[in-house]
């Protein structure tokens, strides 16, 4: 996906967010926002992928703070509130009937989804947000073709890219139903810390590893995925899958023009320019399949 306009202000408002985690001195965040706005000045023009941009800026900021995870404390947050909600949330998927289970684990992960924060179009009250997922779950998918994903999954390859920490325990509801359905899963998270992206050690934590056939990694703390930067290994399973099943809007931004075919976007579609490209309505739960 090409950078919209209001990209900028939005980059700009998230690495102010991202300062305000790791430090208290005026003077180091105001470097901070200095060097970003030298960044947009020196990079940011029509047609260049967002993803590319937002890596730019978040890494500049990350160098100035000497923080290699800002978000640290707020992904802890993330994924104990996920933690707390997934005994209730997998009894209402194994309660469900059969044939609407994956829907609603998809579900569940969309709206995992929200775990976001920074962004100046969608906010997040983690204090408040098992309220949210409750919300959210009764309201549903806006667009569903998790029929169609099944469809492609079972009994066939599947990459699963990840998104973020909390989301990551509501995927595993999802990794379970397409094991089950017979798939060799490979999940891929972010090879690096950066904003409330999954890594290897929530990965770990969970013990995930034991749900999956594999896991890969992006090969660095790129925003979505960096195609220079990914391994080699990743790039075979994304392009060996039956489908690739992605997660959330970066992973969309920065594949959208790549080409993978079939692959299926699972979002909260939470900004204009996202919703604009993925043809939905803004705050829509979308499970989009792409052929």
């Amino acid at each position: 996906m090409k950078s919209d306009p209001r990209c900028a202000p939005c980059l700009l408002n998230r690495t102010l967010y991202e300062a305000g985690l790791s430090t208290k001195d005026p003077s180091l965040i105001f470097k901070v926002m200095e060097s970003g706005l030298e960044y947009l000045n020196e990079n940011f023009e029509e047609g260049v992928n967002a993803t590319n941009i937002s890596t730019g800026i978040h890494r500049r900021a990350y160098a100035i703070l000497r923080d290699d995870d800002p978000y640290s404390e707020i992904k802890a947050q993330s994924n104990a509130i996920a933690a707390k909600l997934m005994p209730a949330v997998r009894e209402r998927v194994a309660e469900a009937p059969l044939g609407d289970r994956f829907r609603l684990a998809v579900l569940a992960s969309i709206v995992g989804n929200n775990f976001d924060f920074g962004l100046q179009e969608h906010q997040v009250d983690i204090g408040d947000f098992e309220s949210l997922f409750a919300e959210e779950m009764e309201r549903g998918l806006q667009v569903d073709d998790t029929d169609a994903i099944m469809g492609l999954a079972k009994g066939g390859k599947v990459a699963y890219l990840t998104d973020n920490c909390g989301e990551i325990y509501f995927d595993e509801l999802v990794l379970e139903l397409l094991k089950s359905a017979g798939a060799k899963v490979t999940l891929v998270v972010r090879g690096g810390n950066i904003v409330t992206d999954a890594t290897m050690d929530d990965v770990r934590k969970m013990g995930l590893e034991k749900k999956v056939d594999r896991v890969l990694t992006t090969g660095s703390n790129a925003i979505g995925f960096c195609m220079r930067e990914l391994p080699a290994e990743t790039l075979g399973a994304m392009k060996e899958a039956d489908v690739i099943v992605s997660k959330g809007m970066a992973n969309y931004e920065s594949l959208s023009d790549e080409g993978f075919r079939p692959i299926a976007y699972l979002m909260r579609a939470k900004c204009e320019p996202v919703a604009r490209s993925i043809g939905v309505k803004k705050g829509w739960n979308v499970a989009k399949l792409v052929k």
